[in-house]
Formats: structure tokens, C-alpha cells, sequence
């Protein structure tokens, strides 16, 4: 990997814009950044590395792009993407793409590696991101310099980032109505996973995985043990010591007992009194002592449209879970 002669240029040039900016307090943060970019960008080495950069008015500076064949990506809609970010001196920041986190050192188990959702039009994608994203057709790759000027959302005035990144992207799949794709999404995996089953209600499925009879819960306190996964398999939370090494996200200082949940019929009281997510809570209160289940819901009752990391916005979650018999 380059990583250019510029390391060297760019600790040379914050020094003289940190004395150039004690000579004159004036001078923004904007037009500091805007230099350091500049310096970067004529650069021998980056100039023949990219000789067909573009340069947007916004600031941003596109190094390469091929567009894609499928649906177009447009504003109030979704897409699913995968990338990998690094700043101007060619220090990785985050990927999505395992293989090339394990090349890079960056492995993490309780990390989450798979395409990651941008919405357009919501203000809570980086009005930089929007501005490359909007018009690209599935498939599209793109890679590019985003200053920091632009890592700001309409919601949040403020700068996200404090130095340009470089953004190398691809748009795997264009979403024109998010929670028609979440039912469609947990439907295929009902079928193939558990043939005929069917939502109990709107979003929010249910099986009974054991034969014991149902023992109604009639105390306050319950303890459960449970496994949280995506709908890709991957395993985001469990209480349980050996699954959480299986999959390589145990925790020492994590005591891996059983949870123990306030039961209440009263699904509004379970959830405040718990502080669990209202799906959690909705299977549950179908389940008696001793009894294991397996539930999985969209995000209406989940982490919704906000995501809460590693869980992104509008991910459906499944749950294994095991009532404990009464004490």
C-alpha cells in the first residue's frame, strides 16, 4: 500500500498552519483544513496516482468511479454499502469487508462486518456522502477525499470528522421502501429457517423451540438466558459463556448469569421497568417457566431507525431464549 512521501509534508504543514493560525487568529478552521487538502492534492506521487481527479466545487475530490447497471439510488431512499476509510497519510480507519480488516489488523470480533445502510434525504447521513451517493445504480464504485467541512448532517451543524478521509465505496443494493424490504427480508428467512412459520402480529414472529408444558409465570422476577443474532447469523449479544467464546466475543469482566427480567403483563410497565427492547419483552410474555423460544421482529421493535452500534437503523433482530425453570 502507498502511503506517499506526504506523511512527512503533512506533520511540516499542520505545524505552519497551527503558527499561521497563531500569526492570525482570524483565520477559520475551514480554510486550514482546505490547505492542508490542497497540499495533498498536488503532490507528485498523488498526481500520478490519480492523474483523472475530479474536483467538486463542494470540495470534494473523486479519484476513481465506475457506475453500476442496477437500480438507481435516489433521494428518500436506501442503499446498503459496503467501504473503507482512511485519512490522507494511508492510515486505515474502519471497514465493512472482513477479509481486508483481517489483512489490515483491524479484525474485531464484536465488530460487525457486512453492508452498512446510508438514507438519503432523512438528514442523518454526512451531507458529503449524500452528495456522491444520490444517482449511483447498484453496483457502482467510487472512491473519493471527503473533507471534514462536508461530515456534517442537516441535523448537525457541526463537523463529524476533523480531517479529510478518504472513502472507498461500493453500492451493493438500492432500497426504494425500507420496511417493505424488512418484512420481505424476516419473511425469506422464516421460510427457509422455520418453514410455515407466521407473524403473531405485524413484524413480530414466535416459535417455541422445546415440548415442555407451558407453566404460567405468575412471580415478578424471571431469569433468562439468551443469544442475539442478526439475521445473518452474526451473534451481536448472549449471556451465555460458551456461546459468547464460540463466536469470539466473551468478556472477562462479563459475570454471564442468567438476565433477570421484571415480569409484567402490561407490556408498556416490562419494558420501562427492564429497559429492553419491545420485542425482547413481546416473546417473553409469550413464554412459561423452563420453556425456549426463538423470536425474531423489525426494528419498530427494535433499535428503529436510529440503530444502536453495532445494530444498524432498520435491522430486524432474532432471539434464542430460555425461561429458567421456577426457583
Amino acid at each position: 500500500m502507498v502511503k506517499f512521501s506526504f506523511k512527512t509534508l503533512m506533520a511540516a504543514f499542520m505545524a505552519l498552519a497551527l503558527f499561521s493560525c497563531a500569526e492570525d487568529k482570524d483565520e477559520s478552521l475551514t480554510s486550514i483544513q482546505k490547505r492542508i487538502l490542497d497540499a495533498y492534492v498536488n503532490t507528485a506521487d498523488f498526481k500520478a496516482k490519480y492523474p483523472n481527479a475530479q474536483f467538486w466545487e463542494s470540495g470534494i475530490v473523486m479519484l476513481e468511479y465506475s457506475q453500476g447497471t442496477g437500480d438507481t439510488l435516489d433521494n428518500r431512499e436506501a442503499g446498503y454499502f459496503e467501504y473503507t476509510t482512511q485519512t490522507l497519510s494511508g492510515d486505515h480507519i474502519a471497514t465493512t469487508d472482513e477479509k481486508i480488516a483481517d489483512t489490515l489488523g483491524l479484525f474485531q470480533n464484536t465488530n460487525y462486518y457486512g453492508p452498512v445502510l446510508f438514507e438519503l434525504g432523512y438528514k442523518t447521513t454526512f451531507v458529503g456522502l449524500e452528495e456522491v451517493f444520490e444517482g449511483l445504480r447498484e453496483g457502482a464504485k467510487a472512491k473519493f477525499i471527503l473533507p471534514p467541512w462536508l461530515t456534517n448532517t442537516d441535523n448537525e451543524p457541526e463537523w463529524g470528522n476533523n480531517q479529510s478521509i478518504i472513502y472507498d465505496v461500493e453500492l451493493k443494493h438500492v432500497i426504494t421502501n425500507i420496511l417493505k424490504w424488512e418484512e420481505d427480508t424476516m419473511r425469506a428467512y422464516a421460510n427457509i429457517h422455520y418453514p410455515g412459520l407466521d407473524t403473531l402480529s405485524s413484524n413480530f414472529y414466535y416459535k417455541k423451540l422445546n415440548d415442555v408444558a407451558k407453566d404460567t409465570i405468575d412471580g415478578s422476577k424471571i431469569k433468562v438466558y439468551y443469544v442475539g443474532r442478526l439475521l445473518d447469523g452474526w451473534v451481536f449479544d448472549t449471556n451465555i459463556a460458551d456461546t459468547a467464546k464460540k463466536y469470539g466475543i466473551y468478556d472477562a469482566s462479563n459475570s454471564y448469569n442468567p438476565l433477570e427480567v421484571t415480569y409484567n403483563k402490561d407490556l408498556d410497565a416490562m419494558i420501562k421497568d427492564n429497559s429492553l427492547v419491545t420485542g425482547f419483552c413481546m416473546a417473553i410474555q409469550e413464554m412459561g417457566y423452563g420453556e425456549k423460544a426463538f423470536t425474531m421482529f423489525g426494528s419498530k421493535y427494535g433499535y428503529d431507525y436510529d440503530g444502536k452500534d453495532p445494530i444498524g437503523p432498520y435491522q430486524p433482530l432474532s432471539f434464542w431464549l430460555h425461561v429458567l425453570e421456577d426457583e
